[in-house]
């Protein structure tokens, strides 16, 4: 072979590994997953942390010992608001709020309802609405519901994606209340999960959080 053939070779060869290596790349980018809510905060120690599972709602997680996890309900909610959320909802905007299935909660040995670190609730999607039309329909409710204007609900529409146990979800920070609480949606199997996480714990709980089987 002579010497500018063998030159002309291994530009090609070059050219041609440069060109499949770029569209590697590009492929590869294309199809990374979203990344995990949370995936970077540090675990929680398995000698200092205790278990939750709702076999009827399907979820379970992990939080550590120095709080505790029960189920909540929206009766328990109205309580300590001192009102019924649902009825001053649809007297507000004219139609019920999404059906509640139910809730639970993680809190210290204080009972803080208004900055504990995780909560979820669940709501019936029989339309498997997605979380942009939940979230057009619903808002935040029923933790944070008021600001009804076209502008309010665009500023604190939930934005942020990711995913949570390996479902697609949506989050957005109410940097106005107490703990500037983080709200993420998840639709998932004709149901619509609400989380409302706080601090660095409420970001540990989340990482654990599993959809169950």
């Amino acid at each position: 072979m002579q010497r500018g053939s063998a030159q002309l070779l291994v530009v090609f060869i070059a050219v041609t590994a440069l060109a499949a290596g770029g569209y590697y790349y590009l492929s590869a980018k294309g199809k990374n997953p979203l990344p995990a809510i949370n995936a970077n905060v540090a675990p929680l120690k398995t000698l200092q942390s205790s278990d939750y599972a709702n076999q009827s709602l399907g979820f379970g997680f992990t939080y550590p010992k120095r709080f505790f996890a029960k189920d909540d309900s929206e009766d328990e909610f109205n309580k300590r608001g001192n009102g019924d959320f649902r009825k001053n909802f649809k007297g507000y905007v004219g139609y019920e709020p999404g059906k509640f299935l139910g809730a639970a909660v993680v809190l210290d040995k204080n009972n803080d309802y208004e900055q504990n670190p995780f909560t979820v609730w669940v709501f019936n999607n029989p339309q498997n609405l997605s979380i942009d039309n939940w979230y057009k329909n619903y808002w935040y409710y029923p933790f944070v519901w008021g600001d009804f204007t076209y502008s309010g609900k665009v500023v604190l529409a939930p934005k942020e994606e990711a995913t949570i146990s390996g479902q697609p979800a949506k989050s957005g920070v109410i940097d106005y209340q107490p703990g500037k609480p983080k709200f993420i949606y998840v639709a998932k199997d004709g149901k619509m999960y609400l989380f409302r996480v706080i601090g660095e714990t409420g970001n540990q709980i989340l990482s654990t959080f599993k959809f169950l089987k």
